[in-house]
């Protein structure tokens, strides 16, 4: 009875982790490693220059 349900439990987390991964909308566009990487970069100089606008630092 342990197996069973041991063997069903882990196919059931295997199915939900794949259901997750295909309807994922990232896996719809084609994005190099580079151009994601600068677009985090310019996104966190944005929030730092926010950052640094809103506190009144020049």
């Amino acid at each position: 009875m342990v197996d069973n349900f041991s063997i069903g439990l882990t196919h059931l987390l295997i199915a939900i982790a794949l259901w997750r991964l295909l309807y994922r909308d990232d896996l719809d566009h084609e994005v190099s490693p580079r151009k994601l990487w600068q677009q985090r970069r310019n996104a966190e100089a944005g929030a730092e220059n926010t950052a640094r606008d809103a506190s009144g630092d020049a």
